[in-house]
């Protein structure tokens, strides 16, 4: 889906008087899908399993405790022409991982939670296994462009839909992914009540759902989303990020 594509469908709707408003909130978004039958290879993008970090890199902790590796990118496997993002280099995610025994951890929206590594070059990597003897699974993911608009009435200041018109949107909103795990675009969640960006310089970096075959359970299976401001990004400074899951 682009942006043409999407003004002939809110042409064609019961929203179409709505299309310049539309019109001025689209932002982009690259799908994120698994392929499950791709075997992976060195510094290519996957959730789950082991990180590849450069050689004679220590395991991430918080709190004197291990992260959990949630995934990585590689921005140079991403055919788009949407430059807020990187164009090469590799950008590693751990989370702080949620322990039954412990009665101290972090919630998702709390500083620290995510923890990226962005490796410029990817000539010296190996894969870097985990402290704990299980790796978990790992399944290889591609990337395919599209376009987003909010997700619901708490990231726009002035909603302009009725009961009927927010149930068509909400349809629309659905077709524009082919995934529920996305780069950029809207935080989409299932249970808040209120916008997650955690303010107005901060974007939407990445949204991931629950999923039981990489034993990603946030929030009591909702999603996760992971935001960094927007001079970091451009500056390619991702060791400040936030969260929040619902």
């Amino acid at each position: 889906m682009n942006r043409n594509n999407f003004l002939e469908m809110i042409e064609q709707s019961n929203i179409a008087n709505h299309k310049e408003y539309l019109s001025q909130v689209l932002r982009p978004a690259i799908d994120i899908l698994k392929n499950k039958n791709a075997e992976p290879r060195l510094g290519c993008s996957r959730f789950g399993g082991a990180p590849d970090l450069p050689v004679g890199s220590e395991w991430p902790t918080y709190e004197k405790k291990p992260y959990r590796f949630l995934g990585q990118i590689n921005f140079s496997e991403i055919a788009s022409t949407e430059r807020d993002l990187p164009s090469k280099g590799l950008l590693s995610l751990f989370v702080a991982d949620d322990n039954d025994d412990d009665d101290e951890y972090l919630e998702a929206f709390e500083d620290g939670y995510i923890h990226g590594i962005y490796i410029p070059e990817t000539t010296n990597l190996e894969t870097k296994m985990p402290p704990h003897s299980d790796i978990g699974k790992t399944t290889v993911i591609e990337f395919f462009p599209t376009i987003d608009i909010p997700n619901d009435e708490y990231q726009l200041k002035d909603w302009p839909f009725d009961e009927v018109q927010s149930d068509i949107y909400t349809e629309i909103r659905d077709s524009l992914h082919k995934s529920s795990d996305y780069l950029l675009g809207y935080p989409s969640h299932y249970t808040l009540a209120y916008d997650p960006t955690p303010g107005a310089e901060w974007i939407s970096l990445l949204t991931v759902d629950s999923d039981d075959s990489l034993e990603w359970c946030w929030h009591d299976g909702d999603k996760l989303m992971i935001f960094i401001e927007t001079e970091r990004l451009k500056n390619l400074d991702f060791s400040r990020l936030r969260s929040d899951a619902g």
